[in-house]
């Protein structure tokens, strides 16, 4: 399956995927944005002029159909998820989708099936697992250099999510309707939780508070008042396997940060932001705590750079970037760790058990 470059076309390049994907596509030998689609003709054509790329459609059916067309990437709202993965998996084509994969789990692990049927590579978006020091706070907790993990700790405020303190801007209205499935919740905090699994250990319970703190939110553009049913505030305490517990709090207000401790018998890991950005997208800072309180600063082995070369400063794109480096590694017939639709539907099952855990008060198993 050896190919010099892997056609991409960009489902959605208007968003997400003309901040993260275009902008990692250009820098990577392996890859070639080929097209481009848009729900307007005039906005796919804007954006392919802006991104350099050649095709613009408005039917993604009819973009994957196209024979130099290997990948797409699904970059738009949630709720156009399952639709449009539908058809990527009908033309046979592989797969790559943002979090969170769908609405439901019940739409996430219909997805899983077809995917599987179809044989195709199915990526999703957990970018924060192609992070450097994510991973090598993995290889040190593993390796034991804090002794048994008993507890993981975490505080984030998200000042810079788009619905922050009470307004939004028009594109993200949509995240104020629970049903859409992109919230505070599950992207926010799902994101931080899928890092705390592949760093340490799944989940095996959990109970939780989810409060809807700003239900008026004022629209920015126009001023208009919108009411919210989506959960803006997020407080768990969980058992990971191995018995460490956690606490998390992830707050829409005050000034922009997160801490995550994780505290051993022999000491901590803490990892804080770098980039001033949310946890999926910042490169991190690293450090150890001793049992005496001295810190010191840890540096992450460098990610395989070798098929990227960057002349900007890392931002939204730059772990986007190493996930499509891992791609292209097991597109080529070699092994490489990359979160899947299988990952993803276990990422909703825990969402799943949170939401039960707070409706009910009743502590949660989580599958």
């Amino acid at each position: 399956m050896k190919k010099k470059k892997w056609g991409v076309g960009i489902i959605g390049a208007g968003g997400w995927g003309g901040l993260a994907h275009a902008p990692a596509l250009k820098v990577l030998e392996a890859y070639e944005a080929k097209a481009v689609t848009g729900t307007r003709l005039e906005s796919a054509q804007r954006a392919a002029e802006l991104l350099g790329v050649e095709r613009y459609y408005i039917d993604a059916s009819e973009m994957a159909r196209q024979s130099d067309i290997d990948i797409a990437a699904v970059t738009v709202k949630v709720p156009e998820h399952d639709r449009l993965i539908r058809a990527v998996l009908e033309a046979g084509k592989h797969v790559y989708c943002e979090w969170p994969l769908a609405r439901t789990t019940a739409e996430a692990e219909e997805l899983l099936v077809l995917a599987k049927e179809r044989g195709v590579q199915h990526i999703v978006g957990l970018q924060a697992r192609a992070n450097s020091n994510v991973r090598y706070m993995r290889e040190l907790v593993a390796d034991g250099h804090i002794g048994q993990v008993l507890a993981v700790n975490i505080a984030v405020t998200l000042p810079v999510f788009p619905t922050t303190n009470g307004v939004v801007d028009q594109a993200h209205v949509y995240l104020l309707d629970a049903s859409n499935g992109a919230n505070q919740l599950t992207v926010g905090a799902a994101h931080i939780f899928d890092a705390v699994e592949y760093m340490m250990a799944p989940f095996i319970e959990v109970s939780a508070a989810l409060a809807v703190q700003y239900p008026d939110v004022t629209v920015l553009e126009t001023g208009e008042t919108v009411q919210a049913d989506a959960p803006d505030h997020v407080l768990i305490s969980g058992k990971l396997e191995g018995g460490a517990l956690v606490a998390a709090q992830i707050v829409n207000g005050g000034a922009l940060g997160f801490t995550l401790r994780v505290i051993g018998t022999n000491g901590e890991l803490v990892i804080t932001p770098r980039d001033g950005l949310m946890f999926q997208m910042d490169r991190l800072n690293l450090s150890y705590v001793s049992p005496s309180g001295e810190a010191e600063i840890l540096e992450a082995p460098e990610p395989d750079v070798s098929l990227v070369s960057w002349d900007t400063l890392p931002g939204p794109g730059y772990h986007v970037a190493h996930q499509y480096i891992a791609l292209s590694k097991q597109l080529a017939g070699e092994t490489a760790e990359l979160p899947d639709f299988a990952q993803a539907v276990r990422l909703h099952r825990l969402m799943d058990a949170i939401r039960q855990a707070s409706q009910t008060g009743i502590r949660q198993a989580v599958e």
